[in-house]
């Protein structure tokens, strides 16, 4: 018993018993002291001598008993003790203390008010969580003072902290600093936390009483509550308060009406609490008897067999195993909680069924930074993956929401779904395969965890959090962190310290060493780890560690406002060989500091010698930012092996001192997420903003401004780094860009989000671009009209059709009006501009053009861009290729077949040639001379076999649920529509639905081609009703403007024809011929006009009406050619033979 004294408890005084009687008394009061004083000097006046409870109120209340507790209150404030969990400890030893106390006194079942001063207040709330969660057979006993206890007054309590002043209070240079117990009452601490998520859920059971000092305390000449009203008395419901006249040491001591209030409280518990407790008992009785029938019955239950194999063998290796870093060689122990682990996940379910399938086992990991959760899980994963069968194991980083989606959008680039987030969540919410998915780091307790949870599957899930409101998503158990077994501290401490062993140096003195620096570091494993670090690179030695490490935290507690009180002791291990880094005079010294400051602000994880190589590499291609870089990064721009050597260096320092780590699996550099947040802390606000500043122009300078093919891989692995950048940029500067430099540093930014398809993000950045640069450099500067261009790019891969063609008329505008050269104004007049810039801009144009439907204008201007481009550059370059591209896309949609395959037949073979057969331009040509062939009803097997090659290459290259492979399925459903496989074309439609929902959503202009499409393929496989329900979704979501609502009106005249629904079939047909008539929309002699006006006139004569057929026919001269009659269904083929017949009756009749 650490705290234990020789006789802990003290009977003040026992009231006298009732006159007719020899009862015992009633109630039990108990007194807990706080830190700075014992229970009789917190009881007592010293200018009298009084002790009030005793001198003035047992008088009063002759039926209660008085006892104190007293604790070696010294050992709790002197730092090196070697306790792990002091308050703990301490309520352990009072527990059992006071249940045998009352069990000798023969009062176990007495009721009990407790009367607790400051930190007393702290050491009851923890003994009654640990009383009332005694429920095993041999423990039970100490159950009977949660039960027993009916009221609590809390005296001062620090429930919800103390501020950092108050620590001046109880420092004390005997001690030689502040002890672990001491910084764990600061506001915010994790033990506090604790304490009253355990405290809250039983005490409505009691009666609680919060009374708060009234005057302040003197300390170091100032003046200061050492426990203020927040934390004294919270707004807890159904309590009471009240304030007491007094400072804090104070409040429990004698003055004519100080004690009033309490004393009138304690006479009312005491009178009110036998009945109530007597009550309590017997439903007690009720319940342990319940409790004792369930844990029979649960040792009855059949034990789930763990480590079970899908093959009934043991050798087994995960065909994927997507996790970014390894654990370190220096994790030991937790051996306890992996057994625990394994047993709450149990056996997996190979083959899942309906009542298993999407009821994962979720198991959560909390607790503090540096305790060792993510280590301890990516353990289990190392060990596990075999004898669990994990057909996978995944890991995703849950630091933010944009880090979480970017982890997933891996897992679907991996499984050849897409890299988007939908897709990868939705290919493992679809696996009937074994799982394990790590969520790491889900800190923030604003995200919804829940979101990255696969909605469906059977699989296990792993989370780790600082935040212990996660647990509550917990299906299979949560395990909390705290600090490390003390023996297994002590050893990972001594190992890491002394690499060759360190059984070696555990002598006596070294043991008690090693344990009291294991306390006071609250056996973080990270702390440890760090101290040993420190202690192998001979900063200080194990006898000098403690007393460094307690003077650097006393120095710290005061910036302790800008970091969380819990990650104290794992910063100071970081600060003492930081400090001796920075005093150490030498280059390969001050490039580590400087590199420090970098990695400060770069995404935790992933940070590979690439970056600085890259930055290196294209440093010179433009001017990105105008902040100072240190010198190892302009000595890196030199690209020579000095330089490579010198960053090595610096990097060897930080990964010496254990300030960084490397993973040799990946090549890659990582730090903790407690360090990686210190290393920013430790920073003033301007050195944060310069150093961010330099991050972001290093990012930025390590993209290629040319977007190499090959580079594609590195600029997808900068996303996590550049979201960490501008998560910052958001807190200092968040109407950046301010500057030039910084305006090119974010455009670069945008290229990558674009490039990796998150073209949201790419647009939020491109649009701040333009607005700097426009108010900045005006809007016909070179800069700007080049980020207008982009942000038009984005805004077509976005669908948004009507802003794509505005920003890329403004592009084509400006362009109009620059000149590449004075030579070129001389010789091109303004009115026809001739340069390669202004065409390559109509050629964008002509793209969005043709796919808004304006197809007339889009010729125009195609035509223009491919004359001016092939005399300029020539036939085989990539831009003229481009123009040509365009405009026979255009050309295709207005019939004019021969010109399009003309220009689609030389495209296709340079392209081919230029960039190979899978690249994603060459993909989109053959895929369109496929859409050609089938347009033209002709070599529609060539077709079949040219879009399915390219719907396959895609499914490889871009990944199965991309934009461009969902067109290929479209595409390829009219081609089998054509060949006469509508049921075919259809159920490939009707897979994709899902999908394009997931991915583009369902007002998205790819939704609405896919069901156009759909409703045709239910056409050709007869399955009418289908289409009629489907086709007024479609006319709905497209524009009457558009050339494709016309098609969609003659597609659901001939469904209603089919029908025999002649009334709604007529009504279709007049809105598009009265369009026509009054805005004159399309050209009279236009084909699918013709057919419209084809279709009422099938439908006058199948009506009998065939008077009103011939006036139509005379109207539109142009149907007696039968050209649309050819190019499109004019009539379902039942009906055009009941048509028939019914004309040749009437002829007969009439004859």
């Amino acid at each position: 018993i650490p705290y234990g004294n020789a006789m802990p408890f003290e009977e003040l005084a026992t009231g006298d018993p009732p006159a007719d009687s020899s009862a015992s008394p009633l109630v039990d009061i108990v007194v807990l002291h706080g830190l700075f004083e014992s229970t009789l000097d917190t009881l007592t006046e010293a200018s009298t001598g009084i002790v009030w409870i005793r001198d003035l109120f047992l008088p009063h209340s002759p039926q209660s008993r008085i006892l104190t507790y007293d604790y070696d209150r010294h050992a709790l404030l002197r730092p090196g003790t070697g306790i792990v969990d002091p308050l703990l400890s301490l309520a352990t030893t009072f527990l059992g203390e006071l249940v045998a106390e009352r069990a000798l006194a023969h009062a176990f079942n007495r009721p009990i008010v407790f009367l607790c001063h400051g930190f007393g207040g702290l050491l009851l709330k923890r003994a009654l969580a640990l009383s009332h969660s005694r429920l095993g057979k041999s423990t039970e006993r100490l159950r009977s003072i949660y039960v027993s206890t009916y009221a609590i007054l809390f005296v001062g309590t620090p429930h919800q902290g103390i501020p950092e002043t108050a620590l001046r209070f109880a420092h004390d240079p005997e001690y030689g600093g502040l002890s672990q117990l001491m910084i764990s009452l600061l506001v915010g601490s994790e033990m506090l936390n604790e304490v009253t998520d355990q405290f809250m859920p039983i005490m409505k059971q009691y009666r609680v009483f919060n009374f708060w000092e009234e005057l302040q305390s003197e300390v170091d000449g100032t003046t200061t509550f050492l426990v203020d009203r927040d934390s004294a008395a919270p707004h807890w419901p159904d309590t009471e308060q009240c304030g007491i006249r007094a400072t804090h040491l104070g409040m429990m001591k004698s003055r004519t009406s100080d004690y009033t209030v309490i004393r009138e409280a304690l006479t009312r518990y005491i009178r009110e609490a036998p009945t109530p407790i007597k009550t309590r008992w017997c439903n007690e009785k009720k319940f342990l008897d319940a409790e004792h029938r369930r844990q029979a019955e649960e040792l009855l239950k059949p034990q789930f067999e763990l480590g079970s194999t899908m093959n009934g063998g043991s050798e087994h290796t995960s065909e994927y195993y997507l996790v970014s870093h390894c654990s370190t060689l220096q994790f030991t122990g937790r051996k306890q909680q992996a057994q625990e682990l394994k047993e709450n996940f149990g056996r997996l379910v190979s083959s899942p069924n309906q009542q298993t399938w999407g009821k994962h086992k979720i198991v959560v990991v909390y607790g503090l930074g540096g305790s060792g959760k993510t280590q301890f899980c990516l353990k289990y994963a190392e060990e596990n993956r075999a004898s669990f069968s994990y057909w996978g194991v995944f890991w995703i980083d849950a630091s933010t929401r944009e880090n979480a989606e970017f982890g997933y959008s891996k897992l679907g680039e991996v499984a050849g779904k897409g890299s988007s987030f939908l897709a990868g969540k939705h290919w493992l919410s679809q696996c009937h395969k074994p799982w394990l998915l790590m969520i790491d780091n889900a800190d923030d307790p604003e995200m919804e965890i829940s979101d990255f949870f696969p909605i469906d599957g059977s699989g296990h899930i792993l989370i780790t959090s600082r935040n212990p409101r996660v647990k509550y998503y917990a299906t299979a158990g949560e395990m909390h962190f705290r600090g490390m077994d003390p023996e297994e501290g002590i050893n990972l401490l001594l190992n890491s310290a002394y690499t060759q062993n360190g059984s070696n140096h555990r002598d006596q003195q070294q043991e008690q060493l090693a344990r009291s620096l294991g306390a006071e570091l609250g056996y973080l494993a990270l702390a440890l780890s760090q101290a040993g670090a420190t202690i192998r690179r001979n900063i200080y030695t194990l006898e000098q560690y403690l007393r460094v490490y307690l003077g650097y935290r006393d120095r710290l507690l005061p910036k302790s406002m800008s970091i969380s009180i819990n990650d104290t002791n794992p910063i100071t291990t970081w600060e003492i060989p930081f400090q001796k880094i920075e005093r150490h005079v030498s280059i390969k010294n001050k490039d580590a500091v400087d590199l420090m400051h970098l990695l400060a602000f770069l995404h935790f994880d992933g940070i590979h010698e690439s970056i600085f190589r890259s930055s290196a590499s294209n440093s010179g291609d433009r001017d990105i930012t105008e902040v100072v870089y240190p010198d190892i990064i302009l000595s890196s721009s030199k690209r020579s092996e000095v330089a490579q050597a010198r960053l090595r260096q610096a990097l060897g320092v930080l990964t010496d001192h254990s300030l960084i780590d490397f993973d040799p699996d990946t090549r890659s550099y990582s730090q903790h997420p407690v360090v990686h947040r210190w290393a920013r802390d430790r920073l003033d606000q301007e050195e944060q903003v310069s150093s961010l500043n330099r991050t972001v122009g290093l990012l930025a300078r390590s993209i290629s401004p040319y977007l190499e093919a090959s580079g594609r891989a590195f600029r997808r692995g900068l996303v996590p780094h550049m979201e960490s950048c501008l998560q910052k940029l958001e807190n200092y500067a968040p109407s950046f860009p301010s500057t030039a430099g910084s305006a090119n540093s974010i455009e670069c930014f945008a290229w990558v989000y674009a490039e990796s398809g998150l073209w949201k993000k790419a647009k939020t950045l491109q649009e701040r671009v333009i607005k700097f640069r426009t108010k900045n450099l005006g809007r016909k500067h070179e800069d700007t009209i080049r980020a207008t261009y982009n942000l038009g790019q984005t805004y077509w891969n976005l669908f948004d059709l009507k802003s794509t063609i505005e920003e890329q008329r403004q592009v084509v505008a400006a362009r109009r009006w620059i000149w590449p050269s004075w030579f070129a104004y001389y010789v091109d007049p303004p009115w026809t501009p001739d340069f390669i810039s202004y065409y390559s801009a109509l050629s964008d144009l002509t793209l969005a053009l043709w796919l808004a439907g304006k197809r007339d204008i889009s010729k125009v201007i195609g035509t223009r861009a491919c004359a001016g481009l092939l005399k300029l550059l020539g036939p085989d370059d990539p831009t003229t290729l481009n123009a040509m591209f365009n405009l026979a896309r255009t050309l295709l949609h207005l019939r004019e077949w021969d010109r399009a395959h003309d220009l689609l037949i030389p495209v296709l073979r340079k392209r081919k040639k230029l960039f190979g057969p899978n690249h994603p331009d060459t993909l989109m040509t053959r895929n369109e001379l496929g859409v050609l062939y089938c347009e033209r009803r002709q070599n529609l097997a060539i077709a079949e076999r040219l879009v399915t090659n390219v719907l396959e290459a895609r499914k490889v290259v871009l990944g199965e649920e991309h934009a461009y492979t969902l067109w290929s399925v479209n595409d390829l459903s009219k081609v089998l529509c054509e060949r006469g496989k509508g049921l075919e074309a259809a159920k490939m439609l009707e897979d994709i639905i899902p999908v394009v929902t997931r991915t583009l959503g369902d007002e998205h202009v790819g939704m609405t081609m896919t069901k156009g499409n759909l409703a045709k393929a239910y056409v050709h496989a007869g399955r009418w009703i289908e289409a009629e329900q489907m086709l007024p979704q479609i006319l709905k979501s497209t524009p009457t403007d558009h050339p494709d609502w016309v098609r969609i009106i003659s597609g659901y005249v001939l469904v209603q024809m089919q029908l025999q629904k002649w009334n709604d079939a007529e009504r279709n047909c007049m809105k598009v011929l009265e369009l026509f008539r009054r805005k004159k929309v399309l050209a009279k002699e236009n084909p699918r006009v013709i057919v419209i006006a084809e279709q009422l006139a099938h439908i006058y004569l199948a009506t009998g009406r065939r008077n009103e057929s011939e006036t139509l026919r005379a109207e539109f001269s142009a149907m007696h050619t039968g050209f649309a009659a050819k190019l499109y269904r004019v009539v379902p083929e039942g009906v055009e033979k009941t048509i028939a017949v019914k004309q040749e009756r009437d002829v007969k009749m009439n004859k």
